[in-house]
């Protein structure tokens, strides 16, 4: 597989080449004028007219070319965001050392707007992006988000690219519309947690779920695996989300559905299918001394690695072993400069989330300088090409017809001793599990 600049090469200078040249009506025009010209010339001075210039290169595209970034760098998910934006402004700057690199007359202007892990200020961000002419955007929007906006990019023709959205595609937006996950689908996290459970002998498991479009969207993928390979819940409720900060009915459910199997001694676990508050129904379990701590806790990608979990709940989270599930991501180059240079930035390895911002980013610009205009449709036309051939931080986006990644492995992390630690992976192929860490 290429990497970005070798792909970029192929792509950008071949039809930015193409792009400077007239069109064939202007070249038409100009060689009637000149073949005109000649015999008027010939008329009034028997010898041949001198030889016209070269006409001056032109393009399609803006001298700059602008690129909106939405991501969170406050509210629930804003650890992410942060480590996201310092992902896609390294991918910036690379962008523009590579276009001088090739004396392309073009420079990459990122535009960046927090919001705030709330959908409908999401929704904000983009119009105020269209409003400054912005046609492509990438992100680091929740799935939530990504649903917001949908009707409103379609209309418009804003192309998103987004590196964090894994939400079924039916639950945020049409296949084949105007929004791109360079992540893969709910379905392949379904399949890893299943695994991870079963690995471990929980053939009992009782649920918990926030009321939002992507933790519904795991809940619905993982129930569909989970009773597929002969799994039993126990307990499948909701909570009102985001504004719950009361789980005494929610934990008094939970104890009343694992009850029994605990006194038969038979293994049960608890599957948190929450966010960053997953840390305040710990510390609430702990105060009335549930006996859910002493089972074992999984949950979704929504908070492996999360340091407002490990600081707030790291001991309570160590003694129920909580382990989520997160995409993996392979060692590639790019992830091994971006780990070295946050880490020196931030004291932070970047999570998936921000390798895939950072894919994100340059699949944008160099499908923008594929198709040599700043067209969204056009671009949209070029990312499937784009992203077979390209291999960034994540290793190869390939995406199907639906506009989402194929697939990728899985890696689990749990809280020990109070940190996040890698426990284990899944393969998307051979669908097994391998624990490095016993928890």
């Amino acid at each position: 597989m290429l990497k970005p600049p070798n792909t970029a090469v192929s792509f950008s200078r071949r039809k930015f080449l193409t792009s400077t040249i007239l069109k064939p009506s202007v070249l038409v025009l100009l060689l009637v004028c000149l073949v005109i010209g000649g015999v008027i010339g010939y008329a009034v001075h028997p010898s041949p007219p001198p030889a016209p210039t070269a006409p001056t290169p032109v393009t399609l595209l803006p001298s700059v070319i602008p690129i909106g970034v939405v991501l969170t760098v406050t509210g629930d998910f804003s650890s992410y965001g942060v480590r996201a934006e310092a992902t896609a402004k390294i991918a910036e700057s690379q962008i523009n050392n590579y276009t001088a690199t090739l004396g392309l007359p073009v420079t990459f202007k990122f535009y960046y707007e927090d919001y705030e892990t709330e959908p409908d200020v999401a929704l904000q961000k983009v119009q105020s992006l269209y409003a400054q002419g912005i046609q492509v955007i990438i992100g680091g929007m929740t799935s939530g988000a990504m649903k917001t906006i949908d009707s409103y990019v379609d209309t418009n023709h804003i192309l998103v690219i987004d590196g964090t959205s894994t939400a079924a595609r039916e639950s945020i937006a049409p296949p084949g519309d105007y929004e791109y996950r360079v992540v893969p689908a709910a379905e392949a996290e379904g399949a890893a947690l299943t695994a991870a459970m079963i690995n471990k002998g929980f053939m009992n498991v009782a649920m918990v779920s926030s009321e939002d479009t992507y933790s519904l969207s795991i809940h619905d993928a993982f129930k569909a695996a989970y009773t597929a390979a002969g799994g039993n819940i126990v307990a499948d409720i909701t909570y009102s989300y985001p504004g719950t900060t009361d789980f005494t009915v929610v934990l008094n459910t939970l104890e009343q559905a694992v009850a029994p199997y605990i006194a038969a001694n038979k293994p049960v676990a608890i599957f948190a299918n929450m966010w960053e508050d997953v840390a305040v129904m710990l510390n609430q379990a702990n105060s009335r001394n549930s006996p859910l701590l002493g089972l074992t806790w999984f949950g979704p990608d929504t908070y492996s690695g999360d340091t407002v979990i490990s600081k707030d709940a790291g001991p309570i989270a160590s003694k129920v072993s909580l382990i989520s599930v997160q995409l993996a991501s392979p060692v590639t180059d790019r992830s091994q400069m971006l780990n070295s240079t946050l880490m020196a930035q931030m004291g932070q390895a970047p999570d998936v989330y921000a390798l895939a911002t950072y894919d994100a980013a340059w699949i944008a610009a160099l499908a923008i300088l594929q198709v040599g205009t700043y067209n969204a449709t056009a671009i949209k036309a070029a990312l499937p090409t784009v992203c077979s051939f390209f291999w960034g931080a994540t290793g190869n986006p390939a995406i199907n017809s639906s506009g989402d990644r194929v697939t990728m492995d899985m890696d689990f992390w749990a809280v020990v001793q109070g940190q996040w630690l890698e426990v284990g992976s899944y393969s998307a192929v051979s669908k097994q599990v391998t624990w490095t860490v016993q928890v």
